[in-house]
């Protein structure tokens, strides 16, 4: 089963390099004259370098390097779930020569639930575009006794259902806590995994019950036959997932506030920004190569067979998302500080 999920990776690492090679792009033929001509652009991912973020990261900076005529440098600064990195790009200079993709769930959550460490606040930030946007996908072991959502339904106090995550506040444990509180699951999250793709194969494993992460994350080992599909969490099913409900197709009505809170949070997806207070007019030639790219058909048709699919809204939508998100009623966001333990 290991080797599947393995060979499923290179397979997607193999595409990526083809579409894009490196850590930076210095542009040959972009602009002659801009606001970002010649200039170096520091683009911060708060996560380790081969993960789904810096994929994104390091198939967009040619892109954005080649439309601005600068050279867009990836750099990995891991630390405190994104925390780190996110705080270093608030307090940076606002000159359009920083930029950062969060992990946008984690980086609203975080602040909505009032975490330890949050320095930012959201709504602050210059906001570049949004460049995907999937939903979470909770799944067991094929052959486990959970055959399908109503079976994680039924689960009894005596015999609850055992989450996988890496710890507090990562979107496979704010999940589970979504779930327990609306659906009144019987359950138990189990901590301490170095990694979500530890925490995956500790359910292949047979050591715990369910793990829930990003639907691309998961569709390697749903597709290799390793893991059954119990749960799409998000608004809209999954095309590649037939059969599988989402969270609104089963939620009771008097809960239905709660599970759109939370959808709308998780499919806030991959967004792209720059530190509060950068100038309006560097902000808007970042955005403008930024929509460019993400309409371009050549692009978009790489990032689909490299398994990184497109799915953008431009900043002013992102800032609206943001707002809108930062709103959230009260119950969930009681909810969210019970994830991050803040309560």
């Amino acid at each position: 089963m290991r080797k599947s999920v393995l060979a499923a990776a290179w397979c997607l690492a193999s595409a990526l390099a083809l579409t894009a090679c490196g850590g930076s792009a210095t542009a040959k033929q972009g602009k002659e004259t801009g606001n970002f001509t010649g200039k170096t652009i520091d683009f911060v991912i708060p996560f380790d370098a081969g993960g789904g973020y810096d994929s994104y990261a390091r198939m967009l900076a040619p892109k954005l390097g080649e439309k601005l005529g600068a050279t867009v440098v990836v750099i990995n600064k891991p630390g405190a779930g994104g925390l780190k990195a996110t705080n270093e790009v608030w307090n940076s200079r606002p000159d359009g020569k920083t930029i950062v993709m969060f992990n946008t769930p984690g980086h609203l959550g975080s602040a909505l639930a009032g975490a330890d460490g949050v320095q930012y606040k959201p709504e602050g930030f210059g906001y570049i575009g949004q460049i995907s946007s999937e939903p979470d996908v909770l799944i067991t072991q094929s052959g486990s006794k959970y055959a399908s959502f109503d079976n994680v339904l039924a689960a009894t106090t005596s015999a609850p259902v055992r989450f996988a995550a890496t710890g507090p506040g990562s979107n496979e444990y704010v999940d589970p806590v979504v779930i327990q509180k609306i659906f009144g699951v019987s359950g138990e999250v189990v901590t301490g995994f170095a990694s979500s793709n530890e925490a995956y194969l500790a359910v292949l494993a047979g050591n715990v019950d369910a793990h829930s992460r990003s639907l691309g994350s998961q569709l390697p080992g749903i597709a290799a036959g390793d893991a059954k599909p119990l749960l799409v969490i998000g608004a809209q099913p999954a095309k590649d997932l037939a059969g599988v409900p989402t969270i609104l197709d089963v939620v009771a009505p008097e809960k239905r506030e709660l599970a759109e809170s939370h959808v709308k949070l998780i499919e806030s997806g991959r967004t792209i920004a720059a530190p509060p207070g950068t100038d309006p007019k560097l902000l808007a030639e970042l955005r403008k190569a930024f929509e460019e790219i993400v309409k371009d058909a050549e692009f978009v048709k790489a990032a689909e067979a490299a398994g990184r699919p497109i799915s953008g809204l431009n900043g002013d939508e992102v800032t609206s998302m943001i707002e809108r998100i930062m709103k959230s009623p009260t119950e969930y966001v009681d909810t969210l500080k019970v994830a991050y333990g803040k309560k």
